[in-house]
């Protein structure tokens, strides 16, 4: 006796089969893929780097020879712009920063730094712009006492816009103050110092009253003995001083070089004074 609660198979109906598994998608090529961009990307960002530092140190050496540098001095080279790599594929670096914290034009110390602009990889090639500014603190300034006077000076300082030096004249053995302004600036490479401001005994003259005063003279024609300093004897050719300030209390040259080409002979030898 069967159990009629049981139910009855249906005519034409087939037995239920159980749904086939899904297939797994093969994810190795995708990781392939992936691990070969990696490798690209890592291997350009070595190559940029190498790239750059090789450029870095090629420039030092150019700027440490044709400045003099000592080879001692830490100089650093900045290349902005971006990939050297790609700055590479249109032939020039677009800005190059060169910071040199100690710069010896002869007896006259200071720190320089050089700004340039669209820097061709072919050295025998000019840049755009080359700017250096070279900058003396107040305490370097006074090895330039002789070219400031025919007299021996007490003191240097730097008050804007003047460089101030200070001295005692003797006549008759008493001893009268004298303090000299003068301005600096540039000419045919040298530093020319012009004076603006005389005190005797905190009385005002201009050079042309200092010479006419009678008992003067003798003082007059020693403090107003000025030489010239000649810097673009210790320059390559190719720069050129274009200006001389004092700013607070700092002597700031600043040399131009603008169409200098690196690998060129005017950058390679010394220039003169005219």
């Amino acid at each position: 006796m069967t159990d009629s609660t049981q139910p009855l198979p249906v005519a034409g109906a087939t037995p239920a089969t159980a749904a086939p598994a899904k297939r797994k998608r093969r994810v190795w090529p995708f990781i392939v893929a992936a691990f070969v961009v990696v490798a690209l990307i890592v291997g350009y960002i070595v190559a940029d780097a190498a790239a750059k530092s090789y450029a870095q140190d090629q420039i030092k050496q150019k700027v440490v020879a044709a400045l003099g540098v000592d080879p001692a001095t830490d100089v650093r080279v900045k290349i902005g712009g971006g990939s050297v790599l790609l700055q590479a594929l249109s032939g020039k670096l677009a800005t190059v920063d060169v910071t040199i914290p100690k710069l010896a034009f002869g007896q006259l110390v200071g720190s320089a730094t050089m700004h340039a602009t669209e820097v061709p990889l072919d050295q025998s090639a000019p840049l755009k712009k080359l700017v250096v500014t070279y900058r003396v603190s107040e305490k370097n300034v006074s090895v330039l006492a002789s070219e400031l006077s025919g007299m021996k000076l007490d003191t240097v300082t730097l008050e804007a816009p003047e460089i101030v030096a200070n001295a005692n004249f003797q006549v008759l053995g008493f001893g009268i103050p004298v303090g000299l302004g003068l301005t600096p600036s540039a000419s045919n490479g040298q530093l020319v110092f012009t004076p603006t401001s005389i005190l005797v005994s905190g009385q005002k003259f201009t050079s042309k009253q200092l010479l006419a005063t009678p008992g003067l003279g003798g003082l007059a024609k020693q403090l107003l003995k000025q030489q010239t300093f000649c810097v673009a004897q210790y320059l390559p050719k190719a720069l050129t001083v274009t200006s001389v300030k004092v700013v607070s209390h700092e002597l700031v040259l600043v040399i131009s070089g603008d169409g200098a080409a690196l690998g060129g002979s005017a950058f390679t030898t010394k220039g003169s004074c005219r």
